[in-house]
């Protein structure tokens, strides 16, 4: 493996280019043949023959195979966010990225990076929770800055004081960062950027906010990508990806001011009750809505970015949104799943995301299997399936039937695991299929007021697998796409 812990998953070596063998054919995706569960919906209606004569959909373009980072001697300085610093690895319009990790998600961020570098975007810039993350940054070449938070170099655990402190540490560093005076996109590590976003926010010049959000519908459909529509205010943001101005430093300021006075607050219900002081009106023409109210005069014009191209786990993942606009998203924030730092890892390598170290990818013997999968089991109710292999919410499987599925595709994996310790081998999941939707309360199918269709036909694997009590999976599986990901 070289995906779990401290300095692992930079992809070995010393870079340089990856040599990599071009599809032999490229032909267009057939449809399912009668009495066959068909594939969930994908970015394109292609399909490409690999080396060695296997057929896959075809890998979207962040999936290809990219240069390991550099293998560099770090250095004695730990560096400081400074003007100095911010301003030198800015774009040329005064644009920036930054993220912050510390040791336990390092390979977090060295996938992150090696997404930038392919996509050519060297604007960006990486905070060191801790010394050892610092440390282990520079001895990649990553440009980065120490943050000494004090925190656990270990995983926070959500809604834990580690949690709580850790957003404190993210306002002070957002409000530094507008000090700065560049106007910055700061994300989460595990919000990974999958297509330029400065391209995007080139066309919304008078934008100062930008979020994500937890807005689990398409405000304008799967035709229009352009910020939500005035509903899409009503959702939680989420600051997991936010791009703010320098000019918004007043509202920085005061969010950061409300974060230090209730710590017991979490730091992004607070920026949405900070950002909608004195707001009103209606969205304008670009969907940019008047919100929080300047000591001066005048107000900040916020957005909300496009929950299908700037997605969440649940409407990438789950509602697959850029799939179904035959698209490639922006970002894909690894939210509303269920496995910790490895249901993550998990989620991300079944997208083709995450960034292994080659022997991953090239292990010497591994057991895979021809998934049995009833068709009764899967539309156990009948109905009319539609071109994206799913069925009217009324035709929806009950508990019992979702269970009844499970538990047949859980019997396999058992098997399979069983076989794979008997014969020294690591098993490559198959796609699951899922009846339900998964969440943390009380659903009637699919989480209220989600833009899910079911079945999922490519449901996540931390649906069904307790993947974070699993512990490091790498010596025991791998994701459902390993065979068809370029990387393999």
């Amino acid at each position: 493996g070289g995906a779990s812990g401290g300095g692992e998953g930079g992809g070995g070596g010393s870079g340089g280019a990856v040599a990599t063998t071009a599809p032999l054919r490229e032909l267009a995706l057939p449809p399912a043949a009668e009495g066959v569960v068909p594939n969930a919906s994908w970015w394109s209606d292609r399909m490409v023959e690999l080396p060695g004569g296997m057929w896959c959909p075809k890998p979207p373009p962040f999936a290809s195979a990219k240069p390991a980072l550099p293998l560099v001697k770090a250095g004695e300085e730990k560096p400081r966010l400074t003007t100095e610093l911010a301003k030198k690895h800015a774009s040329a319009d005064n644009m920036l990225i930054a993220t912050y990790v510390n040791y336990n998600r390092l390979d977090f961020a060295f996938t992150l990076v090696r997404h930038l570098i392919a996509l050519q975007q060297p604007h960006y810039l990486v905070g060191a929770l801790d010394d050892e993350a610092g440390r282990g940054l520079q001895a990649r070449g990553v440009p980065t800055f120490f943050m000494s938070s004090g925190l656990t170099t270990k995983d926070y655990g959500w809604g834990t004081k580690n949690f709580r402190e850790l957003g404190l540490h993210k306002v002070n560093l957002v409000l530094e960062l507008a000090k700065t005076g560049v106007d910055c996109l700061t994300i989460d590590a595990d919000a990974f950027i999958l297509r330029d976003p400065f391209p995007y926010f080139r066309k919304l010049p008078e934008a100062e906010v930008l979020t994500s959000s937890d807005h689990l519908v398409a405000t304008n459909g799967y035709t229009d990508d352009g910020l939500e529509s005035s509903s899409g205010f009503s959702s939680a943001f989420n600051i997991g990806y936010i791009f703010i101005r320098a000019s918004a430093l007043e509202f920085v300021q005061q969010w950061k001011e409300a974060c230090f006075a209730n710590k017991d607050a979490w730091d992004q219900v607070l920026f949405a009750s900070v950002l909608r002081r004195g707001g009103g009106g209606g969205v304008d023409n670009h969907r940019l809505k008047p919100l929080f109210k300047k000591a001066g005069g005048g107000q900040v014009k916020a957005g909300v970015l496009p929950v299908s191209l700037f997605a969440s786990g649940h409407t990438h993942f789950v509602s697959r949104m850029a799939h179904l606009m035959r698209s490639t998203p922006y970002m894909v924030h690894t939210t509303f799943q269920y496995g910790g730092a490895q249901g993550k890892r998990h989620r991300l390598r079944e997208g083709m995301m995450w960034e292994d170290a080659p022997e991953y990818y090239s292990g010497p013997d591994f057991l895979t299997y021809e998934l049995d999968l009833p068709r009764a089991l899967v539309y156990p109710n009948g109905g009319t399936v539609g071109s994206d292999g799913t069925l009217p919410f009324d035709k929806r499987a009950s508990v019992e039937q979702h269970f009844a599925l499970v538990h047949h595709q859980l019997a396999q994996v058992r098997n399979g695991l069983a076989l794979a310790k008997a014969t020294g081998r690591i098993l490559i999941l198959p796609r699951l299929v899922c009846g339900l939707d998964r969440w943390w309360a009380p659903h009637s199918g699919i989480i209220p007021g989600s833009a899910a269709r079911l079945p999922l036909l490519d449901c996540p694997a931390d649906h069904v697998l307790d993947v974070e009590r699993m512990g490091k999976v790498e010596p025991l599986l791998r994701e459902h796409s390993f065979l068809c990901n370029p990387r393999t």
